[in-house]
């Protein structure tokens, strides 16, 4: 009777975790509802910000890449969520997203890139892996079966799990997402740039710089830049799908917006240098 029980407890946690994803609208198992995603981005973020140097100390550049990153947010399949976008000191090329909407990018990259497009292209990326919930999805496969039992028995008591979880999220800095969550938001950060007024070749631009950089030194990179898929294939595959859905845009085209990219970049630079 009492095997048979907690059978019940867990389908019925199975049934009640099954959500229907926002970007596919297909129903899929997610134990963690979005009100303890958000909670758990908020949770860790601090530490996340500790870990790669704090927050640039600029107003203007956090204002800038908040502006960005929320005009792509609102343009995503998840706007109502708490959107943050952070830009923090650490000089490694890197970007990366917490649950629940934290955006991160760090200086390294920033600095690294030729225009606001390009900018777009990796917070939009970073939009992507939230909207379709990759982090979440990836932290229930890190979890394991402990905590999986852990979760299912805390949503049969109706127990917050918040602080639990955001131990796990808080080594996201090496979480690897699979080759179609990566292909999924290079997809999904397009249609978000198009949305909101960006020309989508700049996430070819920024895989292209990508690439160069996996070149000279392998194994550095995190997120969008160590992932299965070769970023030759990456590159192929949104280049095929703006030519195809986007043929208005050209390659050639220039970003109207890079004056003031530039501006913030050297800000950037500047206070580097000091």
């Amino acid at each position: 009777m009492k095997s048979r029980c907690v059978f019940c407890v867990i389908i019925g946690a199975l049934a009640a975790g099954c959500s229907t994803n926002p970007v596919t609208g297909k129903r899929e198992l997610i134990l963690i509802p979005e009100s303890q995603e958000i909670a758990m981005g908020e949770e860790a973020a601090p530490q996340f910000e500790k870990e790669f140097g704090g927050a640039t100390a600029e107003p203007r550049l956090q204002d800038y890449v908040q502006s960005l990153g929320g005009k792509l947010a609102a343009a995503s399949d998840r706007e109502g969520m708490p959107w943050s976008f952070t830009l923090v000191n650490s000089d490694i090329p890197n970007a990366f997203a917490l649950p629940g909407g934290k955006v991160f990018i760090t200086a390294g990259l920033f600095g690294s890139l030729d225009n606001e497009r390009q900018l777009a292209a990796v917070l939009g990326h970073e939009i992507g892996h939230v909207c379709a919930k990759h982090n979440v999805k990836g932290m229930q496969r890190q979890m394991g079966a402990e905590a999986f039992t852990k979760i299912v028995n805390e949503l049969a008591g109706g127990k917050s799990s918040v602080q639990s979880a955001a131990k796990i999220v808080s080594s996201m800095a090496v979480l690897r997402y699979s080759r179609d969550d990566e292909y999924q938001a290079d997809a999904l950060g397009v249609r978000y740039m198009e949305r909101a007024g960006h020309n989508p070749w700049g996430m070819v631009e920024t895989l292209e710089f990508l690439q160069t950089l996996g070149g000279v030194e392998p194994g550095r990179f995190q997120e969008m830049f160590l992932t299965h898929p070769l970023t030759s294939k990456r590159i192929e595959a949104v280049k095929t799908k703006v030519v195809r859905d986007y043929a208005r845009y050209s390659p050639h085209q220039g970003d109207s917006a890079k004056a003031r990219f530039l501006e913030m970049r050297g800000l950037l630079q500047a206070r580097t240098a000091k």
